[in-house]
């Protein structure tokens, strides 16, 4: 793992200068410009900020062995110009079969402002949180086949006998560092390259950019000027460690989430606050999509849809929840901070780990209080079940997206709770008849019929389709 490899996989076929030529000549000509022939982009268009030109050339590199934290805290962070395919947590071999030698290493490459004796106990924390997985497999998996049975008592045994350790172990990576390295198909256009490229603010984050931007040059020379070292973030920012109460601007707005330098404690349910919304049911569309597909962006019909919002406030574990809900795109989102909390999922609360949970937590903010460590060190090692708390900014369409995603018995279980959370809050301001509450349910309900094919949940369905009342809000697994 000791070092991010990035592997171009595909590309535009079209150069980049040749490609932005067109594009600019297209918009200031009477007759469709020829393909080949080219302006001085430096100076006309790059120069000038006339970037739309250059998000015509797309890459797609492979990335592996960048740790989750620099994916959730950096690459999905703050930009929607993207889009990626991520290696499941679930597949990940530091859980089982974890390389301690190798993870000193990387630490120690990305971070050599540090002594070898602060890398060792970020090392011993790493590995004691580990340990916990580990001894602690066995047990919860067990425990997560009994909760299936309860809560779907269609599933079969070979649905069990499958999702159990898959269950156990999303709830027990709580107690493993997103130092975890993790693989993923990133494509991305040539002017959110050239913005990564000058605002990376991991080590990670850097380094990939780095190796990002030699194959480029090496590739197409003539752009190489669009990555000058001279104009680069130097400083490693940690959105998650830093008061937001000294930003008075965000303190206007309530955006202030309460960043904690101590440890707090556990909970075992993610929080959710509805904190403005603005819904009008005469202006609402309803949805007619025949399949899967989202077609609310792009059909004129629902237009109007995207003026009303849904604001909330939430409370969630850092490196499951939080990579998940970064998924969603076209939702807003303030940074997120620290807030002091770990998440300790149901079935763990009931296998007693909170004692667990507590004493090594208290050995993370130990070092966190430290000086010697630099807070970026300390947010690339913390653990899955570190939470946040940040505000999001939903429009109706997008609402409707990620709720028929994440309402699905299928999605993870503090995703799903989150979702009803927001679903139950914004019906008793609206009321259970508003038209958009149809489309805050799974497909089952919405479409009435599970797109999941082999993967389909096992619920009770009758019970489901009766009322909303049917769903099972709480959930172990």
């Amino acid at each position: 793992m000791s070092q991010v490899k990035v592997t171009k996989i595909a590309e535009t076929n079209v150069s980049p200068t040749i490609l932005a030529s067109h594009a600019a000549t297209m918009c200031y000509n009477a007759e469709t410009p020829e393909l080949g022939r080219t302006i001085d982009v430096e100076k006309r268009l790059f120069n000038t900020g006339h970037h739309s030109t250059l998000e015509h050339n797309y890459w797609t590199f492979m990335i592996e062995n960048i740790p989750v934290s620099s994916v959730i805290f950096g690459l999905h962070l703050t930009a929607p110009f993207y889009d990626t395919d991520q290696r499941s947590g679930r597949f990940s071999k530091m859980y089982d079969n974890p390389d301690m030698k190798d993870i000193k290493n990387t630490l120690a490459t990305y971070y050599p402002e540090h002594s070898g004796e602060t890398i060792t106990q970020a090392c011993q924390f790493i590995e004691n949180g580990l340990n916990i997985y580990a001894d602690n497999k066995e047990r919860v998996t067990q425990m997560a086949r009994d909760a299936i049975k309860r809560e779907r008592p269609n599933a079969n045994d070979k649905y069990v006998e499958s999702n159990a350790p898959k269950f156990a172990q999303e709830q027990l990576r709580m107690f493993v560092s997103m130092i975890a390295p993790t693989a993923l198909d990133w494509t991305v256009d040539l002017a959110t390259i050239c913005a990564f490229y000058r605002t990376a603010w991991t080590p990670f984050m850097r380094d990939t950019m780095d190796k990002i931007a030699e194959q480029i040059k090496t590739e197409h020379p003539d752009i190489a000027y669009m990555f000058d070292p001279s104009v680069r973030n130097t400083q490693w920012k940690n959105p998650v460690f830093k008061n937001h109460k000294t930003n008075t601007g965000a303190e206007a707005m309530g955006l202030v989430p309460e960043y904690s330098p101590k440890y707090r404690g556990t909970k075992t349910r993610p929080e959710f606050e509805l904190l403005d919304y603005n819904y009008n049911d005469n202006l609402f569309w309803p949805s007619n999509a025949p399949d899967m597909v989202d077609v609310s962006q792009f059909d004129p019909d629902y237009m109007d849809n995207s003026l009303m919002y849904v604001r909330s406030r939430i409370h969630i574990d850092t490196g499951a929840t939080m990579g998940q809900d970064q998924r969603h795109r076209s939702i807003r989102r303030s940074k997120p901070v620290f807030t002091g909390y770990f998440y300790l999922p149901p079935l763990l609360a009931k296998a007693g780990l909170k004692n667990d949970a507590n004493k090594w937590m208290r050995d993370y903010y130990t070092m966190v209080n430290t000086q010697k460590y630099a807070g970026s060190i300390m947010a690339s090692i913390a653990p899955y079940g570190m939470m946040v708390q940040y505000d999001k900014h939903a429009e109706m369409n997008a609402l409707m997206h990620e709720q028929a995603k994440r309402t699905c018995f299928c999605a993870q279980e503090a995703v799903y709770n989150l979702a009803y959370d927001l679903r139950f809050a914004l019906e008793k301001e609206i009321g259970s008849n508003a038209k958009i509450m149809h489309y805050l349910t799974p497909p089952c309900i919405s479409m009435g019929k599970c797109p999941e094919g082999v993967r389909c949940c096992g619920r009770n369905r009758e019970i489901m389709g009766k009322a909303l009342g049917g769903y099972h809000k709480q959930r172990e697994v």
